[in-house]
């Protein structure tokens, strides 16, 4: 009798130390599909969602982080006036690749790691008190960053799939830090400032090694009050995933 009490004592302890393992394995299953859900868009697969944080930091800090890097970019070697992608690859440093507009319409090739994010702007505005002595404060800069893309009409494809719901992705920072470069690519003041930006953006997870093609469209009306003065963003990127 007394054998079977230890026999039945060690079945029970090892029958609760297997529930405790099959407990906790379940609540990592369930913790790592939450951050899958978190992190994933579920309406546009392959992107980030706006709520997320990649890489530890939100979706709006690297679109302040995009302009951090943007600014910093010598207008004379800037890769917003590259008409086939040589210079896709300045200053990019960092888990996530940061693409650019156009002024009109271009065709660019760029070779991105496979083990890179990329962020996108469709169509974005940044105001700065550097930029822009007048704006005083911070609602000036984000009243400036919003009004400068109101109007616009979008567009985004990821290897001719289309981007659905794109609205979802228009993103404003809180108020950011940017050093500008010796040669700015907008006038400015001063080599510092603070700056706050809106835009749409698509945040794209790593994406597989091959060949893939992204493109993006907006079209703007730059006076409500003109009959013409449309200005217009397309392009096309070629990516070569390694």
């Amino acid at each position: 009798m007394r054998d079977f009490l230890i026999i039945m004592k060690k079945l029970h302890v090892s029958v609760n130390q297997s529930l405790g393992i099959v407990t906790a394995l379940l609540f990592l299953s369930l913790l790592m599909i939450d951050t899958k859900e978190v992190l994933s868009d579920t309406v546009n697969p392959g992107l980030y969602s706006t709520d997320s944080k990649p890489f530890g930091s939100s979706f709006a800090d690297w679109t302040a982080k995009f302009w951090q890097w943007y600014l910093k970019i010598p207008n004379s070697q800037h890769p917003f006036g590259d008409s086939t992608g040589d210079k896709c690859a300045l200053m990019q440093n960092g888990p996530v690749w940061f693409l650019v507009g156009s002024a009109g319409k271009v065709v660019r090739n760029c070779t991105i790691p496979s083990d890179k994010a990329i962020l996108i702007p469709i169509i974005n505005t940044e105001c700065s008190y550097s930029e822009s002595p007048d704006i005083k404060d911070k609602k000036g800069l984000s009243d400036c960053a919003i009004t400068g893309n109101n109007g616009a009409k979008i567009s985004a494809s990821v290897d001719n799939r289309p981007i659905v719901d794109l609205n979802k992705y228009r993103v404003a920072t809180d108020i950011f830090n940017v050093t500008y470069a010796s040669d700015p690519v907008f006038p400015t003041n001063s080599n510092v400032s603070q700056a706050v930006s809106d835009g749409w953006y698509l945040f794209l997870e790593p994406m597989k090694a091959g060949q893939h093609e992204i493109k993006f469209t907006a079209s703007q009306v730059a006076d409500p009050n003109s009959v013409g003065g449309t200005s217009l963003i397309d392009v096309t990127y070629h990516v070569t995933v390694k």
